[in-house]
């Protein structure tokens, strides 16, 4: 058995250990609920009920699984905005509710007139600093998108308006919960290199399982796990690291022949030419044990034929605080030999990045082009 670590970027977190000063300026009040997409549901409902609301206007490039549930709960319209992207903006009537994303942590569109009010997702940056200034009625925000939890979605108001009601930790979400803790905690040990790649597969199972779960549509409180992390873990520190490893990686990849390279808050994108290059970039960075992400993908979605084409032609790479600057400039490194380079060159570019480490040559994980950051639920 291999006690070698391993070395990856991409995916799921595995369980982190450590101390810090936890999320001291977090919003208050704030309502805690078992994921983002629980969050959201939540407040339509609590809208409905206090406010009236009728009607949720949604972005037309949204995360399907999300949009779908919403759908559940109001009527929906949807508006014609995406990443990067002539925005639509969207025009409520006076009991209707628009919901705007901050796409990879960008600041959102804002509607015409207020109707019933503005809800920001800020999943992709919920410490972002354009929140104070935009003051709008709700934000939402799944948690463990960019922070180490099993789960967690948060609501909270700029405005000081009511929140929903607290929920309790339901018995089906605590055992979900239980589910992805146990496949963060295998993952650490696989990436300490602990086991082979049939370890793998459990763990992926594990959070596959994890993830179905919470696509449940009870509304359940966060976990106690989660609630405890975030009085440790260094929030800011967190999102300083992400945003300067987003830095690196972006200025180490430099200008890409038939790839636009576009750096947020929460990453790096890379718009490919075509989906077809695409496909072949992604799978060459699998094989390298790089995981991107699509976000989202759109198949069967009614959204403008330039969203659906984004949505496959896009990848994103994570830089968050796993990694270190030579990690990024790894990363950058294989994406550049995919697209200018060849093998030999991308071993010697990273080597000169980071000698002594191991050749690029590795077979690709089973299921690692399903299990990566693009089949996390939203």
């Amino acid at each position: 058995m291999s006690r070698t670590a391993r070395w990856e970027v991409g995916s799921s977190f595995p369980l982190w250990s450590g101390n810090g000063s936890g999320w001291v300026d977090a919003p208050q009040p704030l309502r805690l609920y078992g994921s983002g997409r629980q969050a959201l549901a939540a407040l339509l409902r609590f809208g409905e009920r206090t406010y009236g609301w009728t009607r949720v206007h949604l972005p037309a490039y949204y995360c399907p699984p999300v949009a779908r549930a919403v759908s559940e709960i109001l009527p929906v319209s949807r508006y014609d905005t995406g990443p990067e992207s002539p925005a639509v903006r969207p025009d409520p009537g006076p009991t209707e509710v628009v919901l705007s994303v901050s796409y990879f942590g960008g600041s959102p569109v804002t509607p015409v007139q207020p109707g019933a009010g503005l809800i920001v997702d800020a999943t992709h940056d919920p410490l972002a600093p354009w929140l104070t200034e935009l003051r709008p009625d709700y934000v939402v925000a799944g948690l463990r998108k960019t922070l180490p939890l099993p789960d967690g979605g948060a609501v909270w108001s700029p405005q000081g308006h009511s929140l929903p009601p607290k929920a309790a930790l339901t018995r089906t979400h605590l055992a979900t919960v239980a589910r992805i803790l146990s496949a963060m905690a295998m993952k650490a040990s696989y990436l300490a290199g602990v086991g082979d790649d049939a370890e793998k597969e459990r763990y992926l199972a594990a959070y596959a399982s994890g993830e179905e779960g919470l696509g449940d549509p009870g509304i359940s409180g966060a976990s106690d796990y989660t609630r405890h992390l975030l009085r440790l873990l260094p929030v800011h520190d967190l999102r300083r690291r992400r945003q300067r490893n987003a830095r690196t990686l972006a200025d180490a990849l430099g200008e890409l022949p038939g790839v636009e390279v576009r750096r947020y808050p929460y990453g790096v994108v890379l718009v490919v030419e075509s989906a077809r290059r695409r496909a072949e970039v992604k799978s060459g960075l699998i094989t390298e044990r790089i995981y991107p992400a699509v976000l989202w993908p759109m198949d069967g979605q009614d959204a403008p034929e330039r969203l659906h084409a984004y949505s496959e032609r896009m990848l994103l790479l994570h830089s968050d605080f796993r990694w270190r600057s030579r990690d990024m400039k790894r990363v950058a490194a294989v994406v550049r030999a995919q697209l200018i380079g060849t093998r030999d060159t991308v071993v010697d570019d990273i080597r000169a990045v980071d000698p002594g480490l191991p050749g690029m040559r590795r077979p690709a994980p089973t299921r690692a082009a399903t299990a990566g950051p693009e089949g996390v639920a939203c």
